[in-house]
């Protein structure tokens, strides 16, 4: 089954974004779409999108059936991927591959927070192929990535400045995401090391973009 970003476009054109959550001492509040990866290998998206149905005689979009939509979809991974039952996160939250964090309509803006129990999951549910969308997400540590074979030449270091493979593998326990597609992730702790290429927004977030695989190592 591919669920996500295409399969609920065709209830908002798209879904969206977030409230503040916390781990540790990084809070993910978003103000576009973005991922959050976690420590533990979860990951959190975040999404938004306009509707306005002063566009049309007849009102289109109903946050309740918008809402049931996307709760139902969870329903229905969860159920394909694990045979949960529950519906929702409140019925047997620790148990779900994919949870709806929150969903709501103000002020002609659509969001939503869906929490994904890993990354396979995340892109399981979002689907590969359809634009905007990830081609790939793997995260792990530093010690995987080498054990892996992993490349870590051409990297450099929170202030831009290039950094040698054996600078970046001599913290193997530092937490390592490799990224395929453009996207901007958060995550659980401070950039230490990143593709040439990637754009540092702040400490705790990067931007990536195109179909080329990059690397984020953070701690």
């Amino acid at each position: 089954m591919r669920a996500g970003k295409k399969l609920l476009a065709a209830v908002v054109t798209g879904i969206l974004a977030v409230s503040a959550i916390g781990c540790g001492s990084v809070k993910f509040d978003p103000q576009e779409n973005s991922i959050f990866v976690k420590e533990n290998r979860t990951v959190v998206s975040a999404e938004f999108v306009s509707i306005d149905n002063s566009e049309f005689d007849t009102p289109r979009y109903d946050e309740n059936e918008m809402r049931t939509f996307l709760e139902d979809t969870v329903k229905e991974y969860n159920q394909e991927t694990c045979g949960e039952e529950a519906a929702y996160a409140d019925d047997a939250e620790g148990d779900l591959r994919v949870s709806v964090e929150e969903f709501s309509v103000e002020n002609n803006v659509a969001k939503a927070i869906l929490n994904y129990a890993s990354a396979e999951d995340y892109l399981s549910f979002n689907g590969t192929e359809n634009e905007g969308c990830l081609k790939d997400l793997i995260i792990g540590t530093v010690q995987n990535g080498i054990d892996s074979g992993l490349d870590f030449s051409g990297m450099v270091n929170a202030e831009g400045a290039e950094v040698s493979a054996e600078d970046v593998q001599d913290d193997s326990d530092y937490c390592l995401v490799a990224v395929t597609g453009s996207t901007r992730m958060v995550v659980d702790g401070k950039v230490r090391y990143m593709s040439a290429g990637v754009t540092l927004a702040d400490e705790n977030t990067v931007v990536t973009n195109g179909d080329t695989t990059v690397y984020v190592v953070f701690h």
